[in-house]
């Protein structure tokens, strides 16, 4: 009977550490996908410091308040609903890109231009910004690398981007009916830039899978005279334009196709 007992008990032991062991992967898989949603961050996440912010208010006051307004809610507002509403959906990096290249304007004399400023500048200047919009502070400053993956979003989390709203897209380009439409589409999302995509944008097309949409592309117009649609049938490829949202009719006015070498299914 002991005999039986222990072999009882030695098989037990050997099925518990065989479920450890198969349940082992799965742990290291599911804190490897942690790690990679970790790289994307979003402005509520503290992302800048406050000594960085304080940095950024003197220079906010020199270069931005004769426009901006002291209060920030001058020209182009940059705190409350109006400054999350133009930028939300957006990466960081399209803020700091912006502000870089365009501002300070050339006001009453001032010796300053766009982009005349330096990369510290600009952004201990988002940092104040980010602060005044109540976006909460961290342990480490605010750096345009790592702008590239937070993005700016509403509190309540990110929300489909608005119409008329400047966008790229992946998806499989077909002709229905009348129209030629994207099918399998991806989500819009916020783009800078209204031109050929950069090839950073083009990898993350490739990249990136598609989707359930569908939108009827129009204003082919824009591409030139020698603008073929059918070079583009049943190819998965990027595109950029301006979304318009409506029951029954989704439809982008095409700024930008670019084939990705994929055939659709």
């Amino acid at each position: 009977m002991r005999h039986k007992k222990i072999i009882w008990i030695t098989a037990v032991t050997a099925a518990v550490a065989f479920a450890m062991l198969l349940r082992a992967p799965a742990k290291a898989q599911s804190a490897g996908k942690v790690t990679g949603e970790s790289a994307h961050q979003t402005v509520w996440g503290g992302i800048y410091t406050d000594a960085q912010a304080s940095r950024g208010i003197q220079s906010y006051m020199g270069n931005c308040s004769p426009c901006h307004g002291t209060d920030l809610e001058g020209v182009a507002h940059l705190k409350g609903d109006d400054f999350m509403e133009r930028w939300r959906e957006f990466d960081a990096r399209s803020l700091y890109d912006f502000i870089s290249t365009s501002m300070p304007r050339k006001r009453n004399g001032s010796p300053n231009s766009p982009g005349s400023l330096s990369p510290d500048t600009y952004l201990d200047i988002i940092a104040y910004i980010f602060r005044a919009n109540s976006f909460p502070s961290g342990g480490q400053d605010l750096t345009a690398e790592a702008m590239k993956n937070i993005q700016v979003e509403g509190k309540d989390g990110p929300k489909s981007v608005p119409n008329g709203a400047l966008v790229q897209l992946v998806g499989c380009m077909r002709m229905k009916g009348a129209d030629w439409v994207l099918t399998d589409a991806s989500e819009p999302a916020r783009t800078s830039t209204s031109a050929t995509s950069t090839p950073e944008e083009m990898e993350k097309a490739k990249a990136k899978g598609l989707g359930i949409l569908q939108f009827t592309l129009q204003n082919f117009g824009y591409l030139g005279k020698d603008f073929d649609p059918v070079a583009f049938a049943a190819q998965k490829i990027q595109t950029k334009g301006f979304v318009t949202r409506q029951p029954g009719r989704n439809r982008i006015d095409v700024t930008s196709l670019a084939l990705l070498g994929v055939a659709c299914p």
